[in-house]
């Protein structure tokens, strides 16, 4: 681990001084050892070292506590303790990351190589959230390789998710506005929506970032069908939803960020909607105080 981990840990453990990392790496875990200790190996590996790592585990039986407690020097934070759910958790970790940006590497997930962070922080990003392409791992072992879209679009987020695992956020991006708890799957996909909405900067990255491992909660399709209809009426109004269903269904893709930006700027709109009747009020004042004058 970097140097300054240590240095920030004993001169700063909590201040908002301690944003001296580049990268806060997000760990959850619970009862996943053999999960655990592959990011560990693929956290250690990296060539880039500005980073941190924070581990989240919630409560395990396992043998994790051990693992953990034998790393311990290696981790900017980490607890073992319960918790109530996978985006709590996640949010534990928000609280305590102090690295520019952040990503969630959970147990069983990994960089795709050794180089990831190096290709993505060797330069300076403008970017509030990047993103790159990453690897599906199934649970019998078939690994299928999964592109990202060029550009984060309104109607792209309401079709598909991008992999939580593969995008690097800004740090405060997500201090001001952590995961809703409410979800069990899909806080992340919301998040994303959200954040869209918002005009947030989203910068791809033509680079496999990770290997996502599928299982636990996300393989519940009963569930997951009723979070998905759940966060598209509560991130998108009937308003919006109206107009992007009937273009999802009709390929028509060529006005969808309109719809976002009117959506994310109605406020800005609405000024320049009074400013110009305020400006016609003057005309057409000066254009009877004229018509007078002529008269005369």
């Amino acid at each position: 681990m970097h140097i300054i981990s240590y240095l920030r840990i004993i001169i700063f453990p909590y201040s908002d001084l301690a944003l001296f990392m580049k990268v806060s790496i997000i760990t959850i875990n619970r009862n996943n050892l053999a999960g655990l200790e592959a990011t560990y190996q693929s956290i250690a590996s990296q060539s880039y070292k500005d980073f941190e790592w924070v581990v989240i585990d919630g409560g395990s039986t396992e043998g994790d506590r051990e693992f953990l407690e034998q790393h311990a020097s290696e981790m900017a934070w980490w607890c073992s303790e319960p918790d109530r759910g996978v985006y709590n958790a996640q949010n534990k970790g928000i609280t305590h990351a102090r690295g520019e940006w952040m990503i969630f590497m959970n147990s069983g997930d990994i960089f795709n190589n050794k180089t990831v962070l190096e290709s993505v922080f060797t330069k300076e990003h403008s970017a509030d959230i990047l993103y790159g392409d990453w690897v599906r791992v199934y649970e019998d072992g078939r690994a299928e390789e999964v592109h990202a879209p060029k550009t984060v679009s309104l109607h792209g987020i309401y079709q598909d998710n991008i992999c939580h695992q593969a995008m690097f956020i800004r740090s405060s991006v997500m201090k001001s506005s952590p995961y809703d708890e409410s979800y069990k799957i899909y806080a992340d996909w919301a998040k994303w929506v959200e954040l869209t909405l918002k005009k947030c900067r989203f910068e791809y990255l033509p680079l496999y970032v990770c290997d996502f491992r599928l299982g636990g909660m996300s393989s519940d399709l009963d569930l997951a069908k009723t979070e998905l209809e759940i966060m598209r009426q509560k991130e998108l109004s009937p308003a919006i939803l109206e107009t992007i269903q009937p273009m999802c269904m009709e390929g028509g893709y060529e006005i969808i960020n309109e719809v976002a930006l009117l959506v994310s700027q109605r406020k800005t709109y609405r000024r320049i909607i009074r400013f110009a009747l305020f400006l016609c009020g003057i005309l057409k004042k000066l254009h009877k105080e004229r018509a007078k004058k002529d008269y005369i």
